[in-house]
């Protein structure tokens, strides 16, 4: 494998300088996503642990943020704060408008000019219009999707004291009392980054879930997707769509198995079988999840 590999290096060494830079260039302007890397992120990731009424450990709490997510759906590109500016700069990653509008600003020059500076504006003006309002009207479509999903009914156990989203919690309560750490959660998420003062989901501010412990687990019949979070007990009944990835941990049935369809994931229609285990079989209903005391280890995403 190792002769290979070095035989390949060799011969793109060889190519002309020309095409190397050519092709680095298409590399940086393609707009097609980054799967390996991706892939390399998600492997990258340590195990997981979820605690369930369980008190997650001091030296853990820093770190057991940082790979929770919010529930929330968002497959829109845009704003409207941040469209001109981003969908301009993906138009002109393609080579062709690049080119139009070199073409454009030598004829604005008037060395270079050979008929009306207006009429030699118009068409690329055009061309960047129809393609933002194209662009507008499919993310206006995504938006309107991402809020289907996001307010999608569920069933989620409250009054349950969730010790995995403590750290958040903290955090979003010091947030809400200062307004310089709203700013550098907010350019923390825009960047993209990771940091100590970055462990808030977005969204997870306004999913509270307060506790009373006068008073036994309840079920509340009409909690939205975007407000499951990691550690939440859900209680589906036949047909329910899984509002996440969700471990099974009792059933209706004596067996503790069910059916599961995954159309919606890899497109099989056919029903796959799975069960419980043993030791969580009993946990039926709200005062069940209340008693159980467990930890789960998830592995990395693959």
């Amino acid at each position: 494998m190792s002769s290979l590999a070095e035989g390949a290096s060799v011969s793109s060494d060889k190519q002309p300088a020309y095409k190397r830079v050519l092709r680095r260039t298409a590399r940086l302007l393609s707009e097609a996503p980054k799967e390996n890397e991706t892939r390399m992120a998600a492997a990258s990731m340590p195990p997981r642990k979820i605690y369930l009424n369980t008190e997650v450990p001091e030296d853990e709490l820093p770190a057991h943020a940082q790979n929770f997510c919010s529930n929330a759906i968002t497959t829109s590109q845009y704003t409207l704060v941040n469209f001109l500016p981003k969908n301009l700069s993906r138009q002109f990653r393609r080579v062709a408008n690049i080119y139009f509008l070199v073409l454009t600003i030598l004829q604005l020059i008037g060395y270079f000019s050979v008929g009306s500076r207006f009429l030699t504006v118009v068409p690329i003006i055009l061309v960047l219009a129809i393609t933002a309002l194209k662009d507008a009207f499919e993310d206006w479509r995504r938006h309107i999707l991402d809020r289907h999903f996001n307010e999608t009914p569920t069933r989620l156990v409250r009054n349950l004291r969730n010790t995995n989203i403590l750290w958040q919690d903290m955090q979003a309560e010091a947030a809400k009392h200062s307004a310089l750490l709203r700013l550098r959660i907010r350019i923390a998420r825009q960047l993209k980054r990771s940091t100590w003062y970055n462990q808030v989901p977005h969204g997870w501010e306004e999913s509270e879930n307060p506790v009373d412990p006068t008073t036994p687990p309840v079920l509340e019949e009409d909690a939205k997707w975007r407000n499951v979070r990691v550690g939440d007990f859900v209680i589906l009944r036949t047909g329910d769509p899984a509002p996440a990835d969700i471990l099974l941990l009792a059933t209706s049935a004596d067996d503790g198995g069910c059916y599961v369809e995954t159309s919606k994931l890899d497109g099989e229609t056919n029903l796959k079988p799975r069960a419980s285990i043993v030791e969580t079989a009993g946990v039926r209903d709200p005062e069940g999840c209340g008693r159980l005391n467990a930890v789960v280890k998830v592995d990395s995403p693959t």
